[in-house]
């Protein structure tokens, strides 16, 4: 059912100059931002983590369909994945970008007049071929594409640590009206550009996604999308390393990432309408100015421990959050979890198993009483403990409505086990709890969608998967169900 939804379908917008057949959706379009804060948990965290963030186009150069081409232009151009394009003797001898460059205009001119649907470019280009990338644009533009895409990097699938280009492309701002022309963008792609728009402009009024990667934007420039992009929906940014002091305010916004902004010090978000907030990166300070409406939180800082920050008492509709507990010799603090958090049911940790970190989520889980479900993803490493230890666990901790333990990369290590331990005996006894063990590890991609790491071979899995078993058989009450 939700594999087929997409961000349009789920937050349609009212479009300025609409067509008649557009018409009888207008009264539904309106009510769009409201009826999904009324959805239920499960159903919108489902809806949200079968949205597409990338075009899922397989076609190298375009496809037709009855709402537009899709032009993807990418390595398989030189490839001789686009049959309108031959390959002769001399191209081997030429620079990849003039032959790329060559065939991509070749394409264009076929296509003029065609409506377009989704543009996307794949390839390692820079400032110094601006003028074809700005025709481009323009192509783009002109032809009413809905989705644009510009992955100007070595790599067709992502950015690299590694590659930083001091030529980066400036997007053309231009191509896309003079600011009082409204365009036709809804979803805005960048990776590896400079992304600088202005603070009052309608060329972006219809955008609902604005995806950037590795752009050159600064704080102002963040302020202006707010500012000019009244009805957007999805606002990620990844690896945006000059932005140092970020403030979102924006009345509809529903999801915001940020993932790694290396020089990031706060984030202070004004949003009544957010639902969904992840944080990958440096510990910084976060301040939840306004965000009643929050429902998911991630709050990944590094290697260090991860906490409930200010603010997160007065979001009511909470429901999950998922943090870190990586670095073993940090003390917990119990003056963290002082405050109880009783809408949060859901929690996801990612752990480096040790005494200190156990215990801290041992406040953690104290500090949630009404929690339902537990995932603990187990990180490999050195060896952080002893295991002649006695854990002072703290007092009153009271679990009656836990039901669901999950434990990845469990390999029987003492401060997990005790911990489990602790916790099942803190629930119901006249409900049965169920406690998944996995020795995999898994990774998290966001919303609840994991993904499993075969890490070492499978005897070596079974091995551990056995010793566990025993480990906690003898340890475990028998109103536990485990599941292997």
């Amino acid at each position: 059912m939700f594999a087929s939804l997409s961000i349009d379908s789920v937050l349609a917008q009212e479009n300025s100059g609409e067509r008649p057949k557009d018409r009888k959706r207008k009264s539904c379009q309106e009510n769009a931002g409201n009826l999904t804060n009324a959805l239920p948990d499960d159903v919108l965290e489902n809806m949200f983590a079968s949205l597409s963030i990338d075009s899922r186009v397989t076609s190298t150069a375009s496809m037709r369909s009855g709402k537009g081409s899709f032009i993807i232009l990418d390595d398989n151009i030189l490839a001789g994945g686009n049959s309108d394009c031959t390959t002769t003797s001399t191209d081997s001898r030429r620079p990849r970008s003039e032959v790329f460059i060559e065939r991509v205009n070749d394409l264009l001119l076929r296509h003029v007049g065609t409506r377009v649907r989704v543009f996307e470019v794949r390839f390692d280009l820079n400032s110094t071929h601006a003028a074809h990338l700005d025709k481009w644009v323009q192509f783009a533009s002109e032809a009413g594409a809905q989705d644009v895409k510009l992955s100007l990097c070595k790599n067709t699938t992502s950015c690299p640590e590694h590659f930083v280009t001091a030529n980066r492309y400036n997007f053309p701002l231009h191509c896309f009206g003079d600011g009082r022309q409204r365009s036709s963008m809804r979803k805005l792609d960048l990776t590896n550009c400079i992304f600088t728009p202005p603070p009052d402009s309608g060329a972006f009024s219809s955008l609902v996604c604005l995806y950037l990667v590795r752009v050159t934007i600064t704080d102002s420039g963040i302020q202006n999308i707010c500012s000019c992009c009244p009805i957007l929906r999805h606002l990620r940014l990844a690896r945006c390393d000059n932005l140092v002091n970020v403030r979102i305010s924006h009345e509809v916004l529903i999801c915001l990432d940020i993932f790694r902004c290396k020089k990031l010090v706060s984030v202070e978000i004004h949003a009544t309408c957010l639902l969904i907030f992840e944080y990958d990166g440096r510990e910084v300070h976060i301040n939840y100015a306004s965000t009643p409406s929050m429902r998911f939180l991630v709050n990944k800082f590094g290697h260090q421990n991860g906490y409930l920050s200010d603010g997160v008492e007065g979001m009511k509709r909470i429901r999950k959050i998922t943090l870190t507990f990586l670095w073993p010799s940090e003390k917990p603090s119990y003056t963290l979890y002082a405050i109880k958090f009783t809408a949060i049911q859901f929690i996801n940790l990612f752990i480096l198993p040790s005494w200190n970190n156990v215990r801290g989520v041992a406040y953690l889980v104290k500090a949630t009483p009404y929690l339902k479900r537990l995932r603990l993803e187990a990180r490999s490493g050195d060896h952080h403990y002893r295991d002649d230890v006695q854990v002072s666990w703290p007092e009153g901790i009271s679990l009656k409505r836990l039901r669901f333990i999950t434990v990845g990369g469990f390999a029987a290590q003492a401060p997990l086990v005790e911990l489990l331990v602790c916790m099942v005996h803190a629930g119901a006894r006249s409900r049965r709890t169920y406690l998944q063990i996995d020795p995999h590890h898994h990774l998290c991609k966001g919303l609840g969608r994991w993904v499993r790491e075969d890490v070492g071979d499978k005897p070596a899995r079974d091995r551990v998967r056995e010793a566990a078993r025993e480990t906690l058989r003898s340890r475990l009450p028998p109103w536990i169900q485990l599941a292997w």
